[in-house]
């Protein structure tokens, strides 16, 4: 169930609070593409993908341009969240939006509520935010204590990080919690978009903004066409975190599929039924011996690079070990599916056909 925002005794999705009028509050901007998508190189000039080797790494991502420099929140908005919570959001003045993919502050920003946001889980890495409190440890595990030092008027969450009962806690001392269903998908761009802007009380310019993500994508999909080869690259999305027994093959449950296949490649996983994330021994791998390496930055990075990389068992035997060919997303942009998605799919295209252009 997704997060259902209620104005009155009918829950409805995208609706919001009393004092909201028709049009959009706090002189948006024009919803035109948030940011210049990479130009292309002419397929003509392009290498033959196989024969690229070696490491390269998605960069130039910026951050969601907002649609308005002044948002207008209409409140008080009373919801039932995705865990049956009924909750009513009356100050969105400090929130804390925590989860693993970091979407929730990308969306925030993208809304005009960057000021609004007063921590951060590791994967919230825009540069705006460096210099907020990270409220997890270990990565996703969410700190209480704090949490709760940082006072927080909202906080929007999902089950992608916790404990259940570190959620549990902050709801039981009387924050307003709440907890969200992300579709995390291409076609849950705009309801994923949607449904935060109406729980904060901002659905018109969340309509803008969702209308915004998806026209850029649609754009970024048909640009790749043009330099995708014919006979499609065979990927893998590799998730590792350190030298020990943390990796594993991502699944198409995991969002990669529709990553892969929105930059025209085949995603090997799916098409041998892994489902979700999956050990990667070596048997797996001879598997799928896929010609290229999805990975997230740091995930590469913890593992001690290409070199170490290749020191787990089977790697090296693959098509894409044998050349070096990894090609890395930032940690907080891979898996979100946000107002950044078709920015970021143009870049790893360039990466995968054409990294001499940039």
């Amino acid at each position: 169930m997704l997060v259902m925002v209620a104005c009155t005794a009918t829950a409805l999705v995208g609706c919001s609070g009393p004092d909201s009028g028709p049009g959009v509050a706090g002189g948006a901007a024009e919803p035109g593409i948030s940011a210049e998508l990479p130009p292309l190189p002419d397929p003509a000039d392009l290498p033959d993908p196989r024969a690229l080797t070696g490491v390269n790494a998605v960069t130039g991502i910026g951050e969601p341009l907002p649609v308005t420099d002044n948002p207008q929140p209409s409140l008080p908005v009373e919801l039932t969240d995705a865990d049956g919570y009924d909750v009513v959001v009356d100050d969105v003045s400090r929130i804390l939006a925590l989860d693993i993919y970091g979407a929730y502050t990308k969306t925030l920003i993208g809304l005009g509520m960057r000021d609004a946001i007063i921590g951060r889980t590791v994967s919230s890495d825009e540069p705006s935010l460096a210099n907020l409190p990270v409220v997890t440890q270990g990565g996703h595990n969410i700190n209480v204590e704090a949490v709760l030092e940082l006072n927080p008027s909202l906080v929007i969450v999902d089950h992608s990080i916790g404990p259940r009962e570190a959620i549990d806690q902050i709801r039981d001392v009387g924050v307003p919690v709440v907890v969200m269903e992300p579709l995390h998908t291409v076609d849950g761009i705009r309801e994923d978009i949607q449904n935060l802007g109406s729980v904060i009380g901002l659905p018109d310019d969340a309509e803008m903004l969702a209308e915004r993500s998806v026209r850029e994508y649609e754009r970024a999909v048909e640009n790749i066409r043009t330099i995708a080869p014919e006979d499609p690259l065979r990927m893998a999305f590799l998730y590792a975190r350190g030298t020990g027994g943390v990796f594993f093959i991502l699944g198409e449950e995991d969002g990669v599929n529709e990553l892969i296949t929105g930059v025209g490649g085949i995603d090997v996983a799916t098409e041998n039924g892994i489902r979700t994330a999956s050990p990667a021994n070596a048997e797996a791998l001879a598997k799928l011996n896929p010609d290229v390496f999805i990975m997230m930055e740091k995930g590469l990075e913890s593992t001690h690079g290409i070199d170490g990389l290749l020191e787990r068992p089977g790697v090296a035997q693959t098509i894409a070990g044998q050349n070096r060919r990894v090609v890395t997303v930032p940690d907080g942009q891979a898996l979100a599916f946000g107002p950044q998605t078709g920015d970021l799919l143009q870049r790893l295209a360039l990466e995968l056909y054409a990294p001499e252009s940039r």
